[in-house]
């Protein structure tokens, strides 16, 4: 049994190179894998039989060494990139590589990895995900593609109208998920004036009454895009709005002016008609509420006390009497604009 150690530390520093026609594109990717103590014996043959059909143009055996970092370097150019990544076997006879780990046999999902590495570079693949799947980079790079301000009035103006000129003004693609043409295609004409905001908040504030949302997504290979879908098909989206960083009283200070004040028995559409003007921001209705609650701004009545009061405290009265609220929201460039809304059920 002289012969087995001597296979093991040859199989240590065994290099294999797969062949390569000229139907390879590059990158190229390259795997250097140590071996944990505890791994099984001889188990490095049983991964390199897995590995060798896994699209990768090396697979290299050493020690592992103290302090080995589990990473992917660029050993080519940026224009021309060739990947050595740097793995190990387990204790669990398991691949750990950067950011994941496979168990023997899942030979479709390691290939997938190493083909999302070629497409989609180091960066992306290695990055920390946050919102849609997205890094802090792409996600950065969307929210100011989404800040260009709206310069046409909006309010008469059929929804699809309305998404369909901001949408030629992006520089991100827009596409449309085919259950949501239907809904986008019908008539509905916008009711609130939201010139001045910018693209973002106002494509969602747009889709919403139709039950649609807008989605940021990352298809391996290509650029980030916007797909409207249905709501009910996903559980996150691009909001109506942010939640200011400042105080309202310092973002809105007319909001806080102090005046006397009488309403008695007036619809709250006339209310809210009378107040916008005042403060000079946009009233965003969540119409998609409203409807669903039954909630009919015209048929409301509602009254406040003769005295001295302030604007939001005067809001908040005449909503709570149709069972809805108000918030201050900002959109992409911190403009604020007054978000209306049913309040949510326990």
């Amino acid at each position: 049994m002289q012969y087995l150690p001597r296979m093991l530390q040859a199989l240590a520093t065994w290099v294999l190179v797969l062949a390569t026609g000229a139907c390879w594109a590059a990158p190229l990717v390259s795997l250097e894998l140590g071996t944990e103590a505890g791994f099984p014996l001889g188990g490095e043959r049983k991964w390199l039989m897995l590995l060798k059909d896994c699209q990768l143009s090396n697979i290299r055996f050493r020690s592992l060494r103290p302090g080995t970092k589990i990473e992917i370097r660029n050993r080519g150019t940026e224009e021309s990139p060739s990947y050595v990544v740097t793995g190990a076997l387990t204790a669990r006879n398991t691949l750990r590589l950067p950011g994941v780990e496979f168990r023997y046999g899942e030979k479709a999902a390691i290939s997938k990895w190493v083909e999302k590495l070629k497409v989609e570079g180091m960066e992306n693949l290695t990055a920390e995900k946050g919102p849609f799947g997205l890094t802090k980079k792409q996600l950065l790079q969307l929210h100011e593609a989404m800040t260009g301000k709206i310069n046409f009035k909006t309010r008469g103006m059929k929804n699809v109208e309305v998404i369909n000129q901001i949408a030629r003004g992006l520089k991100v693609s827009v596409a449309v998920d085919p259950a949501a043409r239907q809904a986008l295609a019908g008539g509905e004409v916008l009711q609130d004036e939201l010139q001045g905001l910018s693209a973002g908040t106002v494509m969602a504030i747009t889709l919403r009454p139709q039950g649609l949302v807008l989605v940021p997504q990352k298809p391996s290979g290509q650029e980030v895009r916007l797909v409207i879908m249905g709501s009910d098909q996903v559980k996150e989206s691009w909001p109506v709005g942010w939640p200011p960083q400042k105080n309202p009283g310092l973002l809105m200070p007319a909001l806080f002016k102090s005046l006397s004040v009488e309403i008695d028995k007036v619809a709250l559409s006339e209310a809210l008609g009378a107040i916008a003007p005042r403060l000079k921001v946009p009233f965003v209705i969540d119409y998609n509420a409203l409807a669903r609650d039954r909630i009919d701004l015209d048929a409301v009545k509602v009254n406040v006390p003769s005295g001295r009061t302030y604007y939001k405290k005067i809001l908040d009265q005449v909503l709570s009497q149709a069972r809805l609220y108000c918030e201050v929201r900002v959109d992409e460039v911190n403009t604020p604009f007054i978000w209306i809304s049913n309040f949510k059920k326990p």
